[in-house]
């Protein structure tokens, strides 16, 4: 966390003069500011109404920004004098001249967060902040960060960690307990339960016996956790104590000994407005009684509002206290509260792949837009995974089971270049089972030491690698034009190494669930070529395990 910080001390003259700070940082990828109100007696409760800040940019300039404040949204490419009074969601992200600038916001607690409205002035271009609810507080306080992440190109945003280094450090004293990693889903995703056909599509369910096929999905590919999803309990009921009680086809406790007994834990999803009746404390320590490891918490009202960021934390509090990890879905954006709570290991607030069953919002060319938008706020549990993949002519919305547009590998880079430290993949055992490209998920690490760009084009394509430890991943993905990239491998200690890739076909056009498996000696020295089909993708493992020299 390096930078310089400038504090200015202002006050406003009047028969009450009440004071107040700027504080400006300067990092090396952007800078960042927010108001500060001292201890008064001019000024001890107050409630703020609106927030005037403006990001003014000197031409009208090519942007990307979220098409409304559902935070599950699209990004498309504007000029910024078309922003209006209708309200849009973060990150702002401006291609000027000379850098690529996103306009975010860090460390929102016991605040509202904001959205962004057009400027509304004749020839000016930029955005004006809009507080998504008033914010009653008192003094001393400061407000959140706002951020501007700039970098001289699209990759370099990316790679900042700059919202991460603006926020509160973490609450949680001992984190020994937190454990990111990978998630088989349940039956909800693919849309068909082979044990219980009585529901499909947008209302499949998983009953114990096909949880069971996915908790030794799981254990098959040494991931630490599945996810058991909605309808496991009647989330509709007027009974206060619903969210602890499982409907018949759910036996809670034989799941979590059957997942014990194959090193698998449980996570449990629960509706946020069946939390309220019950509290957190009772809900909490019930699931952990149980021996589930962390919840996801769905369908948050009023989001981005004081009320609900305030209760995020104490939720997040709660599950500390009972070692639980969280991911919150149906929620704002990420604004670094998992620095602050690192429980909380991802959140939605993004257009992922769930919506294959509700429309055609997740195309190749929205999934090609999240690297350098949503991506930049934090973590995202985008559920890749799938491995169904259609062309988009052969796409159907809730199809069962479900598919997607795009390559095998697009969906095994996708994995890598969106960060999620708890990783739920989407698709059946049934539809991985022996195919190809699943081996890539064996020992995925979803947290990173090292990230480097390789190459990059705003909402175009993007190659990363990634180390973990001694290991890098190299993934690329791109949108819908063919893409031939050389690689430069530079990135690798001295000596020789194995790559493992998993990459597209000269079929993957035409049959996109068509991948290659190939090893291959590298050393530091070495180009590759990544030849990537439309809406394709390229995955591969870099080890240092000495290879016999071969031709």
């Amino acid at each position: 966390d390096h930078h310089n910080e400038l504090r200015i001390v202002l006050r406003e003259e009047g028969t009450r003069p009440v004071d107040f700070e700027v504080v400006f940082r300067a990092y090396d990828d952007g800078v960042a500011w927010r108001y500060v109100l001292p201890e008064q007696n001019e000024l001890r409760a107050f409630k703020l109404t609106e927030n005037k800040t403006e990001f003014a940019f000197p031409a009208d300039h090519r942007a990307w920004i979220g098409d409304n404040t559902t935070y599950e949204n699209t990004f498309p490419e504007i000029r910024l004098a078309q922003l209006s009074a209708e309200r849009k969601s973060l990150p702002l992200v401006v291609e000027s001249p000379h850098a690529f600038v996103a306009v975010a916001e860090a460390d929102v607690r016991d605040w509202a967060g904001c959205s962004l409205v057009g400027l509304g002035r004749p020839a000016a271009h930029g955005a004006r902040a809009a507080l998504v609810s008033p914010v009653a507080s008192q003094t001393p306080v400061a407000s959140p960060w706002h951020v501007l992440l700039i970098g001289k190109t699209s990759g370099d945003l990316t790679v900042s960690t700059l919202l991460k280094n603006l926020a509160a450090p973490s609450r949680i004293a001992d984190t020994s307990w937190i454990q990111p990693g990978i998630s088989a889903w349940d039956a909800w995703w693919t849309g068909l339960n082979p044990y219980w056909d009585e529901h499909q599509g947008l209302h499949s369910r998983g009953n114990t016996r096909s949880h069971q096929d996915y908790i030794d999905l799981a254990a098959r590919m040494g991931w630490p956790y599945m996810l058991v999803d909605w309808y496991w309990y009647d989330q509709e009921s007027a009974n206060p104590e619903t969210a602890i009680q499982p409907l018949a086809h759910i036996d809670i406790p034989k799941l979590v000994a059957y997942a014990a007994s194959r090193g698998v834990k449980l996570l449990l999803w629960v509706n946020s407005k069946n939390i309220p009746s019950i509290g957190a404390e009772k809900l909490f320590s019930t699931y952990k009684a149980w021996g589930a490891a962390g919840v996801k918490i769905d369908f948050f009202p009023d989001n981005g509002s004081q009320k609900t960021q305030r209760w995020l934390e104490d939720l997040l509090e709660t599950a500390a206290r009972h070692r639980l990890v969280v991911d919150f879905h149906g929620v704002y954006t990420p604004t670094g509260l998992s620095r602050t709570w690192p429980n909380l290991l991802t959140q939605e607030g993004v257009l992922g792949v769930e919506y294959v069953k509700l429309g055609r919002a997740f195309t190749p060319a929205h999934m090609m837009t999240l690297p350098f938008t949503r991506g930049l706020l934090g973590p995202a549990d985008v559920t890749p995974g799938a491995f169904l993949n259609v062309r988009e002519d052969q796409f159907a919305p809730d199809s069962i089971p479900a598919t997607v547009t795009g390559t095998r590998a697009r969906q095994l880079a996708l994995s890598v270049l969106i960060d999620s430290p708890l990783l739920c993949l989407c698709d059946s055992p049934a539809n991985y089972l022996d195919q190809p490209g699943l081996e890539f998920y064996r020992g995925l690490p979803t947290t990173w030491d090292e990230t480097r760009v390789l190459a990059s084009s705003a909402m175009e394509h993007l190659v990363q690698a990634r180390r973990k430890g001694d290991r890098w991943y190299l993934a690329a993905m791109n949108r819908d034009q063919p893409l031939s990239l050389s690689v430069r491998l530079d990135f690798l200690s001295p000596g020789r190494h194995s790559l493992r890739a998993f990459a597209d076909t000269p079929e993957s056009d035409r049959l996109p669930s068509a991948l290659t498996d190939f090893t291959r000696p590298v050393t530091a020295a070495d180009t590759i070529e990544l030849r990537l089909a439309t809406a394709g993708g390229f995955a591969a493992l870099i080890e240092s395990t000495p290879l016999p020299d071969q031709p």
